[in-house]
This record gives structure tokens, C-alpha cells and sequence, in this order.
């Protein structure tokens, strides 16, 4: 029981992270991927995550149209 709140601990924090610093979370996972301590299809739902995140904040700097 206890290793699931800390695994839901970590997870949302890493969800967390990906919303705060997407560009940060989508360097650690390329260089996990590139050094073969991950898979390539580990992870992919905090890349997913970074991307959508990463997609807002260039929409939000976009000048909005009156």
C-alpha cells in the first residue's frame, strides 16, 4: 500500500515538472533515450505532456488579436 502513494507521489511530481519546465523534462528524457537507460517508447506520456505544455506557452507569447 505504501509503495503505491509514493509511486503517485512521484508520478504526479514528474507531471508536475513536465507542466513547469517542459523543455527540461524533454532534454532528460532524449539524453536518458540516447544513453540506452530507457527505452525508446518509455516515458512517452510525460514527452506528450512537455509537447502540450510547450505548444501553450508559444501560443500565450503570440500577440492576441483584437
Amino acid at each position: 500500500m505504501l509503495v503505491g502513494v509514493y509511486r503517485k507521489r512521484i508520478a504526479a511530481t514528474a507531471v508536475q515538472l513536465a507542466i513547469d519546465d517542459p523543455k527540461l523534462v524533454k532534454a532528460v528524457i532524449a539524453r536518458l533515450r540516447k544513453s540506452g537507460d530507457i527505452e525508446p517508447d518509455d516515458l512517452v506520456y510525460l514527452d506528450r505532456i512537455a509537447d502540450n505544455w510547450i505548444r501553450i506557452a508559444e501560443q500565450n507569447r503570440r500577440p492576441q488579436r483584437a
